[in-house]
């Protein structure tokens, strides 16, 4: 015999989906505690996104944007989410970098060039 599907309102699978974002709380965790099954988390997450990309479209459309105007938009706005999302992970790795290696910060050398002909220069006067 098998098993009914059970269907769920979108306010409970954005309340779901928004704890599982948050980091908070893992898949695993919110599925056993909602009687759910992991991959529908990810599955609703994934249809959030879909619904989130056909709302914010036709937003734009209505405003009065033709389609391809409207395409160009959120390709250009997803561009800018993943240039912030890059520029958070530097920062952070930078942070890190930094904590890691405390003196770096006031060492303002460049690649140690000018100091390494330095070095040179004094040896080979002594060769002579």
């Amino acid at each position: 015999m098998r098993k009914s599907r059970k269907s769920y309102d979108l306010d409970f699978k954005k309340k779901i989906v928004a704890e599982y974002i948050s980091g908070t709380t893992p898949a695993d965790e919110l599925a056993r505690r909602e009687g759910l099954e992991r991959f529908q988390i990810y599955a609703w997450k994934t249809q959030l996104e879909r619904r989130g990309k056909v709302e914010r479209f036709e937003e734009l459309t209505n405003q009065g944007h033709n389609p391809d105007d409207v395409r160009r938009i959120m390709d250009l706005e997803e561009e800018l989410e993943a240039a912030k999302a890059k520029i958070a992970d530097l920062t952070l790795a930078n942070d890190l970098l930094k904590k890691i290696h405390p003196s770096f910060q006031s060492e303002k050398r460049s690649s140690g060039y000018a100091e390494l002909r330095a070095k040179v220069t004094r040896s080979k006067g002594r060769a002579r």
